[in-house]
């Protein structure tokens, strides 16, 4: 159908009606509000001040908080809005007919007025000619040239001037930064180092964004720079609130929750779909690191409007040009409930003897992780702290290595505690049962090699019970050359040594388990007398704390090895459980609960009269702990071990802690358990160079086991009640 004369009419009008309308509105803001806007236009920028997002909080099992975060304030630069003095300068030159020379050189004596500080005045010169006088004064008062001062001779303007520059107060980058490093109140040195910092954050298009100068600033300086920012004093500069971390006790568990620190360039790079910007901090070490992904939330953004100086305009005049979207609500993390808890672990912190080792505490048949401390520790309040360099420095000149957290990153020889392990292994094989004895003379012959027992008169006929009860060293000689390296291997690997156990912290190592085809690959080949040391825990065999934590947890519990945890819960900001993490089952060992009831009993006599640790029962320097182990009618069950750290000649079994240094001392294990007929608490100690397991690591073991049946079994804890304290 052709379209009639009105329909062309309509379809011609409306085209024309609306590019009128676009004149209009054209005519409108370029004639009549022109000036207006090209002003706003010149003097508005735009800037994004983050609203600092709350990280998740991280508590113990019993909801105590253990780090959560307080309020801060960080210091940003935008280097796109700092003065610049080319402006001025180049308007002086103009009027005092200034070769760019002359102007070169004006500007280093600027520079260097501010550095020397005595005097920041440099005189230019005296003019004679009136005219010119006042055409300068005129220029300095009009165009507002701070800065330039004029100054007539006897306060008459017809007569000669002298033209002045004060080179703090004209506009310019470094008389910023000297002014706030004033109101900073920092030394040179020190504020050399965050320019440069700040400087290499805002290359190219980062210059017009703010940058992160220095975080955490003091309440006064806070005060200061935002007087001297409102007053127009300190254009490019201004002030965020924040949160920062807070580890509420200090050291404590320090190494197992870890801390933050600045995300680094290169992993903005390697981060740039996960929402990271330039000075946010990223977990580093241990909870925090681990559980990066559900402890972060998401930083929110208030857009807003500043003019040439960085002073904000109006909220109403921001709301007209940016709208409703100026504000992006943060978004806070989840917060984590630990199986560690506080009592225990304040225990652990405060019991051990040593300068350096390791101690952790599992919840027997589950895998949670009750205590783990490493020794030395450090403070993570210190470690993210703005003034950290003496503190980095002296943790990294530390020979006890306070980086490491021992109780998974440092593997020792097992001693004696590796017999139980041998033990299980002769029963996993049928090479073991409970009628299984060997007659022990003190002295192990294989070939033309010998061992000895430490009993050198020996302990004659001998079974598994008591052999672990006595720690004869002849029945796990035999037994281990009867396993031989593979077997005993196979065992050890499945109760957990030579592998990482998976628990939920960075950095983990597997130790050591060796078989035929490890020495092989390592020496070349392989020698029967090398599986008769590992049997006992020297040789090549190598373990962490929390793997034997792991493997007697395995014998306590019936057969099961389960994956160490630290989290028990993930929640949300109100409390409310997200997610509740499950004991996980890595694997089983195929021998029965009867013959490992046997390995057990053999374990129960170690602080009993005749045992190996039955000396805590009568510790005058520890007698509250001595009187409540003979008083409670908790019996202690458990292994010492003693690993050596210098090889002796066969005539020496130990040396005395007492009579060498400590870097030649026996390191002292000690695994404890309680109570004895269902084992509920598994505790490992290792203190390294602390000369006998019995003497330096057994009490802090009591100690913690002490701590548990006073402090936290039985009393709606977290862990026995199977429910969330936080509400």
């Amino acid at each position: 159908m052709p379209f009639s004369e009105n329909r062309f009419f309509v379809a011609g009008i409306i085209p024309i009606a609306i590019f009128l309308i676009i004149i209009v509105r054209l005519f409108y803001l370029q004639i009549i509000r022109g000036d207006f806007y090209l002003e706003r236009s010149q003097s508005n920028f735009i800037q994004e001040r983050p609203i600092s997002h709350s990280r998740g909080m991280v508590l113990d099992q019993s909801g105590l908080v253990l780090i959560d975060n307080r309020p801060a304030h960080d210091l940003y630069v935008t280097f796109a809005l700092l003065p610049d003095n080319r402006k001025t300068l180049k308007q002086i030159a103009q009027l005092m007919a200034l070769s760019n020379g002359n102007t070169k050189e004006l500007d280093l004596k600027l520079k260097q007025a501010l550095q020397t500080h005595d005097d920041r005045s440099i005189l230019l010169g005296t003019l004679k000619s009136n005219e010119l006088c006042a055409k300068i004064q005129m220029a300095v008062e009009n165009e507002s040239i701070e800065g330039v001062q004029v100054d007539f001779a006897a306060n008459d303007m017809s007569s000669q001037c002298q033209i002045s520059i004060n080179s703090l107060q004209l506009p310019s980058k470094e008389a910023a930064f000297e002014r706030l490093r004033e109101l900073l109140e920092f030394s040179k040195e020190d504020f050399v180092t965050y320019v440069a910092k700040a400087q290499k954050k805002s290359q190219g298009l980062g210059q017009f964004k703010p940058v992160l100068f220095m975080t955490d600033i003091s309440f006064e300086a806070y005060a200061r720079i935002e007087g001297a920012v409102s007053l127009g004093l300190l254009p490019g500069v201004a002030i965020f609130d924040s949160v920062k971390r807070r580890y509420i006790y200090d050291n404590m568990a320090s190494h197992a929750l870890g801390y933050l620190n600045e995300i680094s360039a290169k992993e903005l790079r390697n981060n740039a779909n996960t929402n990271y910007r330039p000075g946010q901090r990223i977990g580093r070490k241990g909870i925090e690191k681990v559980y990066e992904s559900e402890l972060r939330g998401q930083d929110g953004v208030e857009r807003y409007v500043v003019d040439a100086k960085g002073r904000r305009f109006g909220q109403i005049w921001e709301q007209t040009l940016l709208g409703d979207d100026r504000i992006e609500a943060p978004i806070p993390g989840h917060g984590l409930i630990l199986s560690i808890d506080y009592e225990l672990q304040a225990a652990a912190e405060r019991a051990f003897m040593g300068q350096a080792g390791s101690v952790i505490a599992l919840e027997v048949g589950t895998g949670f992780i009750l205590a783990i401390a490493s020794f030395p520790n450090y403070n993570p309040n210190a470690i993210v702290a703005r003034d950290n360099k003496k503190t980095l420095s002296a943790m990294n000149k530390d020979p006890l290595k306070p980086w490491i957290n021992k109780a998974v990153q440092e593997h020792y020889a097992p001693g004696s505690t590796f017999k139980a392990i041998t033990a299980v292994a002769g029963f996993e094989h049928h090479l073991l049962t409970p009628q299984t004895h060997q007659n022990c003379t003190g002295v192990f012959h294989l070939g033309r090699a010998s061992w000895r027992c430490f009993k050198r008169e020996g302990h004659g006929r001998i079974e598994v019970v008591e052999a672990l009860k006595t720690s004869c060293d002849n029945f796990f000689y035999n037994l281990g050359y009867q396993l031989g390296p593979d077997r005993l291997a196979i065992t050890a690997k499945l109760l957990g040594f030579g592998r990482k156990t998976g628990v939920d912290l960075d950095v983990e190592i597997p130790g050591i388990m060796p078989n035929k085809e490890f020495y092989k690959k390592r020496l070349g080949y392989y020698a029967p007398g090398f599986v008769v040391n590992n049997a006992i825990g020297q040789g090549e065999v190598t373990v962490t704390p929390i793997q034997l934590a792991v493997a007697y947890d395995a014998i306590l519990n019936g057969g099961t090895i389960y994956k160490p945890q630290l989290v028990r819960e993930i929640i949300d900001v109100q409390g409310q459980r997200i997610s509740m993490q499950k004991s996980v089952t890595l694997a089983h060992l195929k021998e029965s609960e009867e013959n490992l009831r046997l390995v057990k009993e053999g374990l129960a006599y170690v602080t009993q009269p005749g045992g190996t640790a039955s000396g805590l029962l009568w510790r005058y320097d520890l007698p509250e702990l001595s009187k409540w182990l003979r008083e409670s009618g908790v019996v202690i069950g458990g292994k010492t071990g003693t690993a050596q750290v210098v090889k002796l000649s066969k005539a020496i079994k130990h040396l005395d802690p007492t009579k060498v240094s400590y870097l030649q001392r026996d390191h002292a294990w000690f695994v404890g358990f309680a109570p004895v007929q269902n084992p509920e608490i598994v505790v490992v100690t290792m203190t390294e160079h602390g000369g006998f397991g019995g003497s330096s690591s057994a009490p802090v073991v009591a100690e913690i086991i002490k701590t548990w049946y006073q402090k936290v079994r039985g009393k709606g804890r977290y862990a026995h009640t199977g429910e969330s304290l936080v509400k």
